[in-house]
């Protein structure tokens, strides 16, 4: 072969190597090369997001000037590290060689914590060859949702149960138009309370009120719709199982009198009493001490009724109904309030004066209140005796005038366990004798119980046709005004003034000293007016 040919050879082969290495471009002059295309910048909106709100990455796509043509730009992504699409924006139009577009993409991280991210932007020419450019991207996402805790330490079954809910905004921004709702456990029932907003790092509790049918484990929902710092409105819900108590319907009612340290108390319930009360079972009262009256005195007709609540749910609208013996209502006391609510464990005392009620015998305080949507009673007996007072007229002094002029004076003594008051002694008429002046009457006052009064009262009598002058006692005991005419004796010698009265009067040196004085009449005349039945 000849140097010629060799050469010709030489060049045909370089020319085949160059075809060969050269095959994969061509027909690809217009193509976008990976490397004109970049993702220049991507910024987030909020600065500071939060978990479960939407999130903007804007991202800037930038086609080189170098770039044999235009290209479209089909889809700009943020994808995770496992290359998982979190979100994306597509159709976005067509770059010009050497032109920059931003793009929005929106996106929500459910889960706070700090993610490695990637911005992808893909890009094709008029022979549909792509191209993509990407930039990494960090992402811290706050815990964005307010938290949630539900308490409900006393549902009871059958009884409307408090709840409460507290919010908690662990961001570092305000939480505003909340609305939180508690769905019952039996009737999917919801209530709702609202919160204008919620500072970040703050709390806030908030009471509700459900009335679950049956006793056991029942599940509480609350679901907590907000409005998030950039504006969104989203929701977050909370699910708790809560114990559910079966209803124990549980009322005492006490009876003691006022001021008494526990001496005469009645204690009675809806079922049991005494000791299974006092313990939290049956129905029974407990033994409560009673208020006490002006300075610890007794008052025997003034009770304190006691009325507390053994159960575990909040009874309402208590009102004590003091019924007599035949079960018919006390018109003179009426019915009396007690409290409009009694949360467990909780008691109420009420005072209750007896002194307008007559008749002696045994009185119910019925307690009625509202219990898991009914109306019930809880009952004490007390064995009431009206406190009434008794007059008794002790240590007369007698004395009588030759005219018939009687002079009366003594003490009016209160024997009864009341107090007796508007009492007025005097002279009656009878027929042999009538009041006469200076003193046809006498008016005492009030008289406690076991306390006396002096009186003295004067009268007219013939003293030759009668043996004894009418005395009137006048006086109110309770509601009642009672009147009581007592026969008082004269002396026995009363003749004439030289009887024994003359002999006083002649050893009389003052001139009848003596006979003013009179003879003490040793006689107690007692009456008393009862009111016991």
């Amino acid at each position: 072969m000849s140097d010629r040919s060799t050469g010709a050879a030489a060049v045909v082969a370089a020319a085949l190597l160059a075809t060969s290495v050269l095959a994969p471009f061509v027909g690809v002059a217009g193509a976008v090369p990976d490397a004109r295309v970049a993702v220049t910048d991507a910024t987030v909106t909020p600065a500071t997001p939060t978990a479960g709100a939407p999130v903007t990455v804007e991202a800037t796509v930038r086609l080189s000037g170098g770039s044999a043509s235009a290209a479209d730009l089909d889809r700009v992504r943020v994808v995770d590290a496992n290359g998982t699409t979190l979100g994306e924006a597509t159709d976005l139009g067509t770059l010009s060689p050497g032109e920059t577009i931003t793009v929005p993409v929106t996106l929500v991280v459910d889960d706070p914590g700090a993610y490695d991210l990637s911005v992808v932007a893909t890009v094709s020419d008029t022979d549909d060859e792509t191209a993509t450019a990407s930039r990494p991207l960090s992402l811290v996402v706050e815990q964005g949702a307010p938290l949630v805790e539900l308490d409900a330490p006393d549902a009871v079954a059958g009884a409307d149960s408090p709840v409460e809910v507290t919010l908690s905004n662990p961001t570092t921004a305000a939480l505003r138009d909340l609305t939180v709702t508690v769905v019952d456990p039996t009737d999917g029932e919801r209530v709702r309370r609202t919160a204008a907003t919620l500072a970040a790092g703050a709390s806030q509790p908030l009471n509700f009120s459900v009335r679950p049918d049956e006793a056991g484990e029942q599940s509480f929902r609350v679901r907590v719709d907000y409005t998030t710092a950039a504006g969104t409105r989203t929701a977050v819900t909370h699910e708790r199982a809560v114990s559910v108590s079966a209803l124990s319907a549980d009322v005492g009612v006490r009876v003691a009198r006022a001021g008494a340290e526990g001496d005469g108390a009645t204690d009675a319930g809806g079922g049991a009493g005494g000791l299974a009360g006092l313990i939290g079972g049956g129905t029974g009262g407990e033994a409560l001490q009673p208020s006490t009256g002006d300075g610890g005195a007794s008052d025997r007709s003034r009770v304190d009724v006691t009325v507390t609540n053994f159960g575990n749910a909040a009874i309402e609208r208590v009102v004590l109904v003091p019924r007599g013996a035949n079960g018919t209502v006390v018109d003179e006391l009426g019915r009396v309030a007690v409290a409009d609510a009694l949360a467990p464990g909780e008691s109420a005392t009420v005072t209750v004066d007896l002194s307008s009620v007559d008749a002696a015998g045994d009185l119910r305080f019925v307690a009625a209140y509202d219990l898991a949507g009914e109306r019930r009673e809880a009952a004490a007996r007390y064995d009431f005796r009206p406190e009434r007072g008794a007059v008794e007229l002790t240590g007369l002094n007698v004395s009588v005038g030759d005219d018939g002029h009687v002079t009366i004076g003594g003490n009016l003594g209160n024997v009864g366990d009341g107090e007796i008051t508007g009492v007025v002694v005097g002279a009656a008429d009878g027929e042999f004798s009538r009041p006469a002046y200076p003193q046809r009457s006498y008016f005492v006052g009030s008289v406690g119980a076991s306390e006396f009064a002096p009186f003295t009262v004067t009268a007219s009598v013939d003293a030759a046709n009668t043996s004894t002058v009418p005395v009137a006692v006048a006086y109110t005991a309770g509601n009642d005004r009672a009147t009581a005419v007592v026969e008082v004796p004269l002396p026995a010698d009363r003749s004439s003034s030289t009887g024994l009265f003359g002999a006083f009067g002649a050893l009389d040196p003052a001139g009848g000293l003596l006979l003013a004085i009179g003879f003490v009449i040793p006689l107690a005349i007692g009456f008393a007016v009862s009111r016991y039945v």
